[in-house]
């Protein structure tokens, strides 16, 4: 695997930064610049077809959630289902809010916890007061020191971003509530269709590596090892569209010619889109974890269990 000399291959076997900031100097970059200066991904604003992807996506999700065995049980399992109090939802680096607004509509106890208010005041400002700002650990640890527990942690591209992915995961295994899920997404970096687009040249660099937003790059098997080792078992991974299969093709290959881009993002939203319209969400459900199953997809969504 072709790695920049920047990164180091860690005890569980996924990428990480060498020289990682510290502490203050990523609270200071999430808190003040990340949406104020538009360095991340995510849009000032987003037209019909980004949202209608945004809710297609949770809803697969929450159909997981869901069938999951031995899970929250949000679906009835018998007619006559004994009565039970709302779920309850902790969104961890909430960012935009659009988790917290779907569940919210359903019905849940839904809780925020992010360096900055910002991208959600834009977007979701009715829940502003779902919302706990500063430094994402220590949020955590205070809602642990609490006796808090919730039935589904979200870290939504979140742990890539932070100094110890494995202090998070062991915070989070303190705050899940019997028979709960954390579900973690983040991207699927350091491929093999990636190592294959570098040998064969169609890509003349790790484009995925992106510093400082990104601290770790995580694979299939780096991701089940720091689960296991802090305390979870994986239950299911499904992947997403696997937009890295443009790269193969010259007239598409984004990383190339920057400004194809947005055709093989619109692309990859109408693929998803009209799958979600027009197929059951079982189907989808299996389609998306046999593109997991081969290695395919730009991002992993890892449903993780107490083990």
């Amino acid at each position: 695997m072709t790695v920049p000399d920047t990164l180091r291959l860690n005890e569980f076997g996924f990428y990480e930064i060498k020289q990682k900031p510290t502490p203050d100097e990523l609270r200071e970059y999430y808190a003040q610049r990340y949406y104020q200066e538009n360095l991340t991904t995510y849009l000032p604003s987003y037209p019909p077809e980004e949202v209608e992807h945004i809710e297609g996506k949770l809803r697969l999700r929450h159909w997981v959630l869901e069938n999951l065995p031995s899970s929250v049980n949000i679906a009835a399992t018998s007619p006559e289902p004994e009565p039970a109090g709302p779920k309850s939802f902790l969104d961890i680096g909430s960012g935009e809010g659009w988790a917290l607004a779907y569940f919210a509509r359903l019905g849940w106890q839904v809780l925020g916890v992010d360096f900055s208010s910002f991208s959600l005041e834009k977007f979701q400002p009715s829940l502003r007061d779902r919302l706990r700002t500063g430094d994402l650990y220590e949020e955590v640890q205070k809602l642990a020191d609490e006796g808090r527990t919730f039935d589904v942690l979200w870290l939504d591209n979140v742990l890539e971003h932070v100094l110890e992915p494995a202090d998070l995961l062991r915070q989070c295994r303190a705050l899940v509530a019997p028979g709960g899920v954390l579900v973690v997404d983040v991207p699927n970096d350091f491929s093999a269709l990636q190592q294959h687009l570098l040998d064969t040249g169609k890509i003349d660099r790790p484009f995925w590596v992106v510093l400082p937003d990104h601290l770790s790059y995580f694979n299939q098997a780096g991701l089940r090892n720091l689960a296991l080792a802090t305390g979870w078992r994986v239950s299911k991974i499904i992947g997403d569209q696997p937009i890295d299969l443009n790269l193969l093709n010259p007239l598409t290959n984004y990383v190339m010619d920057r400004s194809l881009g947005r055709e093989a993002h619109r692309a990859r939203l109408e693929q998803d889109n009209f799958l979600l319209r027009t197929a059951s969400l079982p189907a989808v459900a299996t389609y998306y974890e046999a593109l997991a199953g081969v290695g395919l997809g730009r991002s992993i969504v890892a449903f993780l269990q107490p083990a």
